[in-house]
């Protein structure tokens, strides 16, 4: 992966996902998979280059991570054909994904952090709920959604409450079966809870 170490966000790329890009590989063989706020296109490339999708769209607001992951779509010698980039913000994206009748088989959403601090919670939280009810909209029927969080402030069984209350808004059943976080180089301090900040729900659509 190229990392942008000036401008990028954070520290140029997002180490924490590492072992869950690699798991989503399990998932990707043949299918069609969408990487919403997709930044340097670390899930979508996973997909495209270990996993054996069929075709991969990367959607973000940013138009320059959109350039660094159909770059880093090129480093991995990734066909033009199967690897997809979308500048545009994810909620119209969306809509207009739904109102076509555009599904995909495996959608993983990685928003940036959308609760900075206390003052922000309830705000953040329905940005979560939002792009979450949203993106359950154009998950195939048995398909896999990857949602996650990386504000501390979000804590476990909030973010899945969360999920739960889109799901039900969205009028899909959802059977989450896997709870990841941070590789094992983001350690969690007894003394800060906030430090388990990355959550990852699992799950499959109906």
């Amino acid at each position: 992966f190229q990392i942008d170490l000036t401008h990028g966000h954070k520290t140029g790329f997002f180490c924490d996902q590492r072992d869950n890009r690699l798991a989503l590989t399990a998932f990707t063989a043949g299918a069609r998979v969408l990487d919403l706020c997709s930044y340097s296109g670390g899930f979508g490339v996973y997909a495209a280059a270990r996993g054996q999708a069929a075709d991969v769209t990367c959607v973000d607001l940013d138009e320059d991570a959109i350039a660094l992951a159909r770059r880093n779509a090129n480093l991995n010698q990734i066909p033009r054909a199967k690897f997809a980039t979308v500048h545009a913000d994810s909620f119209p994206y969306r809509r207009q994904s739904q109102s076509a009748g555009t599904t995909f088989d495996v959608v993983v959403l990685d928003p940036p952090k959308l609760i900075p601090t206390r003052d922000d919670f309830f705000e953040g939280r329905g940005k979560y709920f939002d792009l979450n009810k949203l993106a359950l909209g154009v998950v195939k029927a048995g398909g896999i959604f990857v949602t996650c969080s990386c504000s501390g402030l979000l804590g476990g069984e909030e973010f899945f409450n969360v999920l739960r209350g889109a799901a039900r808004s969205a009028g899909r059943r959802v059977q989450v079966f896997r709870n990841t976080g941070a590789g094992a180089d983001h350690p969690v301090m007894t003394d800060c809870p906030e430090s388990a900040y990355l959550k990852c729900l699992w799950a499959k659509i109906w």
